[in-house]
C-alpha cells in the first residue's frame, strides 16, 4: 500500500502555515479572516486535511481550531511573518524551518497511521 503524499509532495506547506496562522489570529480578533493569508490555486481543502494531519489543527463544535502545536507553531515560527499573502513568505525568516518541521511531522503522521 502506498503512503499518502507529503505537503511537499502534493500542496504547498507555506498554505498549510497559512491557515495555521489565519486560524490563530481569527481565535484573538473574530472578525480576522483564517484565510486573509491564503492565496492559493489549489483551494482549502487540501491543506486543511494536511493541518489535522500535522496535529496543528482539529475540528471542534463544527469548526476548525489551531491545536496547542499549532498555537507553538506560531509562536516561534509564525507570529513575525509579514502581513501578506504566504505565496510571498518563501524567503522570510523561520519559514524555512517551519516548512521543515511540518513536513517531517506530516511523514511521522502517514507513516504511523497510512491510508489508503
Amino acid at each position: 500500500m502506498s503512503r499518502a503524499p507529503a505537503p511537499h509532495e502534493a500542496i504547498s506547506p507555506v498554505h498549510v502555515l497559512a491557515l495555521v496562522r489565519g486560524l490563530v489570529e481569527e481565535a484573538a480578533e473574530p472578525h480576522a479572516d483564517r484565510y486573509r493569508y491564503f492565496k492559493s490555486l489549489f483551494g482549502t481543502e487540501l491543506h486543511e486535511a494536511a493541518a489535522i494531519r500535522c496535529g496543528l489543527v482539529e475540528h471542534a463544535s463544527g469548526n476548525l481550531r489551531a491545536t496547542p502545536a499549532g498555537l507553538d507553531l506560531f509562536e516561534r515560527h509564525l507570529r513575525h511573518l509579514p502581513d501578506m499573502a504566504a505565496n510571498y513568505w518563501h524567503d522570510q525568516p523561520h519559514v524555512a524551518d517551519a516548512v521543515t518541521e511540518i513536513n517531517r511531522t506530516y511523514d511521522q503522521a502517514t507513516t504511523e497511521s497510512p491510508t489508503a
